[in-house]
């Protein structure tokens, strides 16, 4: 039996702890909504009072959003149908809308055009000038696919979601969405 040299089996023991603590460092939190959007990585913690994250701070009060992200304050009220307020000194004017299983938002956001398409089996974004169309990898829940703004990155965007953003309202949903992308 032929055996290999001492420093290449602890080079080999190296690598293989160091490739699963790759894969336990990637996966994603189970109560956070987790994006990897080209070389940016975001996972922001729902709890019931709050959505927190670096660069994300904002409160769940009554029917609405507030507080701070990496895009300006945020000031948001839900209605049935309608996501309306402030993102920096910008409007927030979303039309929500549910069309089947699909849910679907359009208007303006923070002053800028956006869209939302959510369905099981796909996510498609529309914001700040990029197209995310991603589809999913595990219904409802993972969804991964390509970028516009990241076309030239090697990595493709994936968002999961987590059981608190599932529980949300329509408007919450794709508030946060459009809020963390």
């Amino acid at each position: 039996m032929m055996r290999f040299p001492s420093p290449l089996r602890r080079g080999v023991l190296a690598l293989a702890v160091v490739l699963g603590a790759g894969v336990a460092v990637s996966a994603p939190k189970q109560d956070a909504i987790n994006l990897r959007i080209g070389r940016q990585q975001v996972n922001l913690t729902m709890r019931a009072e709050d959505v927190t994250g670096q660069d994300f701070q904002v409160s769940r009060k009554g029917e609405g959003l507030r507080g701070r992200t990496a895009v300006g304050l945020v000031d948001v009220k839900f209605e049935a149908g309608a996501v309306k307020g402030s993102l920096g000194p910008a409007l927030v004017n979303l039309k929500v809308k549910r069309d089947g299983d699909t849910l679907q938002a359009e208007g303006g956001f923070g002053g800028r055009p956006a869209t939302v398409k959510l369905n099981k089996d796909s996510l498609e974004i529309y914001i700040r000038d990029c197209t995310h169309r991603l589809s999913a990898r595990e219904a409802g829940r993972s969804y991964a696919g390509p970028s516009s703004c990241n076309a030239g990155s090697v990595a493709e965007s994936e968002v999961w979601l987590p059981d608190a953003f599932l529980e949300a309202s329509p408007e919450e949903k794709v508030t946060l969405l459009l809020l963390a992308i």
